[in-house]
């Protein structure tokens, strides 16, 4: 395993945090989990944002995805019925996942699915207990905003064991590289205390959660003016929902529905933060462009980045790039100078191409920095913009939404068509 490209890929975007990544070189065999709870159709967040790093990760060693039956059934998803949820998870979920990752030009026959009821057993509940007798009552109640609930007196007791039983799920199965959107944080952090307590080596690696369509802007002022980090982990309103109507774009609608949501989406002119459109512009169309961890790594081996004047941190780094502040091409140059793997693990030439609506001007855009100037300086209209998302999006889940309206997988999207939707 080349610890070099295996930090390069842990940051690949859609990941905005990786905790323990200095233990990489602990790692014998890569053992790459994410877990999903079952509760209705499969929207872009999961297929597409999640189904990158879940190829990325097969690439490398081996993928999980984990069918959370009994946490759906806890969190009272599909109306808390289990049978419907296992049902759902065996049938529409993984169909949706595995044609997902299809369509990204990934192998879903490398992916691992293993449901929980069928892996549960007395050394699993074992684990839990032990997790348990190692985390406080105030940590675990804290936790319970993983489930997007908030923790008060009047939440059901089976919530205190919902973050036990996700750290055990990592555990259990000897998991070292455990991936989830950034609101699954603070479980991650029990299981990485407790593994740290019995050394075991174990990463945590969390990813974008690209915004609800729907946000509004009194909402999106707030957020401007707070905290990002605590509001990405905190509010379940910021993201795509089932359960919020036109806040997500599910992975089998049509070519019409998806540009129809992406022509009314939430787009602020000039702005990136919180911007569902930019996002994915930034963490799905070019995302195999300026790669965190190539910078830390290049840093680590004394290349001088003139940008950057002491320690970088995520956030710094942050900061930089929505600034436009970073020079790429000399950045790549390095990179290339290192190794010509680790170069091509880290950039991918693109075409992007918008066109003005006005004037038909048409502009193809290669470099992610080059678009993000643009923007910024208020050159291009987020009409425009929106439409060549809509495009890209439309293009690559072509063959998802044929397979559940012409395929095969048409009986399981009638059979969930059926079934009460819940968050």
């Amino acid at each position: 395993m080349d610890e070099d490209l295996v930090k390069v890929f842990l940051w690949k975007k859609p990941s905005i945090e990786v905790l323990g990544d200095e233990k990489v070189n602990k790692i014998g065999n890569f053992k790459h989990y994410i877990g999903f709870e079952i509760s209705g159709y499969v929207h872009i967040g999961t297929g597409i944002v999640s189904g990158y790093k879940i190829i990325d990760s097969s690439r490398i060693g081996e993928a999980t995805v984990f069918l959370a039956d009994w946490h759906s059934m806890i969190n009272n998803k599909l109306g808390g019925d289990i049978e419907v949820i296992r049902r759902v998870a065996e049938g529409y979920f993984s169909e949706a996942m595995k044609q997902s990752i299809k369509s990204l030009g990934g192998d879903p026959d490398r992916v691992k699915f293993v449901l929980a009821s069928d892996i549960y057993d007395n050394d699993y509940w074992s684990e839990v207990i032990k997790i348990g007798k190692n985390t406080t009552l105030n940590r675990t109640l804290r936790a319970i905003t993983i489930m997007g609930r908030l923790a008060n007196d009047a939440v059901p007791s089976a919530y205190l064991i919902y973050p036990l039983m996700q750290a055990a799920d990592i555990i259990f199965q000897k998991i070292n590289i455990a991936h989830a959107g950034l609101d699954q944080r603070k479980a991650h952090v029990i299981a990485l205390e407790y593994a740290d307590k019995i050394d075991y080596p174990l990463i945590a690696m969390h990813q974008q959660l690209i915004t609800n369509l729907q946000l509004s802007i009194e909402t999106f002022q707030k957020l401007k003016q707070g905290n990002k980090r605590e509001a990405k982990q905190e509010l379940s309103e910021l993201k795509m929902s089932k359960s919020i109507v036109g806040s997500a774009i599910f992975v089998h609608e049509s070519s019409d529905e998806i540009k129809e949501k992406i022509n009314k989406a939430f787009c602020p002119m000039k702005e990136l933060e919180f911007n569902p459109i930019w996002e994915m512009i930034e963490y799905l169309i070019f995302r195999n462009q300026e790669n965190y961890g190539l910078l830390k790594l290049l840093l680590e081996r004394g290349y001088k980045i003139e940008e950057i004047a002491g320690k970088l941190d995520y956030d710094t780094y942050d900061k930089l790039k929505d600034e436009n502040r970073l020079n790429w091409e000399r950045i790549y140059e390095y990179a290339n100078k290192e190794s010509n793997e680790l170069y091509k693990s880290t950039f991918e030439d693109i075409e992007f191409e918008i066109i003005n609506g006005k004037t038909g001007e048409r502009k193809v855009y290669n470099r992610l920095w080059e678009l993000r100037k643009d923007w910024i300086d208020g050159k291009i209209h987020p009409l425009d913009l929106k439409k060549a998302v809509g495009d890209w999006l439309a293009s690559k889940l072509e063959p998802i939404h044929k397979y559940f309206t012409e395929g095969p997988g048409r009986r399981y999207k009638e059979e969930l068509d059926s079934v009460k939707i819940t968050r």
